[in-house]
């Protein structure tokens, strides 16, 4: 079965070397309709002798891919396209840093040769595979403009929360009653939150752009207009690239978007925290000064 043929997979399929699970592989994953992750556990790099056998070349050959069919690869923060990356291809694969797990190689594929053809009245004739490929990858960008919404949407809530706590001055009691360390750390809680606001405000600015974006509104209308019904253009390879280039600024800006979002969180709840010890410590401080107050004047 070649790759066009291959279904997208549901679960990791397992790799052998002279039968060691070495590997495991992943078709066609939803953000690359065109490509595969093969994931390597760091063991199968302490494997004697293994190490010097994981490379690119052998790692295709496990899946029954020619390097002629890769666009590009990429692990770590190593990437080649296909034109570029032939001699790289025999050279051992890093392991990954002591405290990952694995090492994930993301392998994209060109697209089907022959794809786009003429016929006889030299029209424009392409393939149902072409036509699948260029509705999935807009699919897929859809999806992570829906993910990049809801990120900011959360984002926009979060900066809300965050700006009146940072703003909340101190009562005279909590400055009165709190110890030293609670206020430092108050304070510590506060200092992270004005640095994290611009943070947030940057995101939030960048998903409302990307969204309204000039170069997005020129695909949608052209996915409108010319793949969604199926109607053969001439630039339709340049529009796929277009299409990938907004997958991968999605892609990207998404990722930003969940690990700002949790730091964020992480935050305000420290900011909290400092803000109920700091209450706690002021309610503890006037009910012991109710009760002295009380029993001396009943003494």
């Amino acid at each position: 079965m070649n790759f066009s043929e291959q279904p997208p997979s549901k679960q990791w399929a397992v790799l052998k070397y002279r039968g060691v699970q070495f590997a495991e592989v992943w078709f066609k994953p939803e953000d690359e309709p065109s490509g595969l992750i093969i994931r390597i556990p760091k063991e199968s790099f302490q494997i004697p002798g293994m190490g010097e056998q994981l490379t690119i070349r052998n790692l295709l050959k496990a899946v029954a891919i020619v390097p002629e069919e890769v666009e590009s690869w990429r692990h770590g923060d190593v990437s080649h396209s296909g034109s570029h990356g032939s001699n790289a291809l025999g050279n051992a694969i890093p392991p990954p840093p002591q405290h990952v797990a694995h090492l994930d190689v993301y392998l994209r594929l060109n697209p089907p040769p022959g794809a786009v053809v003429r016929n006889e009245s030299s029209e424009l004739e392409i393939s149902s595979a072409k036509w699948h490929d260029l509705e999935t990858r807009w699919k897929v960008i859809l999806s992570l403009e829906a993910t990049m919404e809801t990120l900011r949407m959360s984002m926009e809530a979060l900066l809300v929360e965050m700006e009146t706590l940072w703003k909340k001055p101190l009562t005279m009691e909590e400055k009165t009653y709190a110890p030293r360390a609670d206020v430092a750390q108050w304070n510590k809680a506060k200092n992270r939150v004005h640095t994290a606001l611009p943070k947030m405000k940057d995101f939030i600015h960048r998903s409302i752009w990307a969204m309204g974006s000039p170069e997005r509104k020129r695909i949608e209308e052209v996915y409108n207009d010319r793949i969604q019904p199926h109607i053969p253009f001439p630039q339709i390879d340049e529009v796929r690239k277009q299409l990938e280039e907004l997958r991968k600024d999605r892609q990207v800006l998404s990722a930003h978007g969940k690990t700002l979002y949790q730091e964020c969180r992480g935050i305000s709840a420290e900011l909290q925290g400092a803000l109920r010890t700091l209450q706690q410590n002021t309610a503890n401080a006037l009910k012991k000064k109710g009760a002295t107050g009380s029993k001396g004047r009943h003494f």
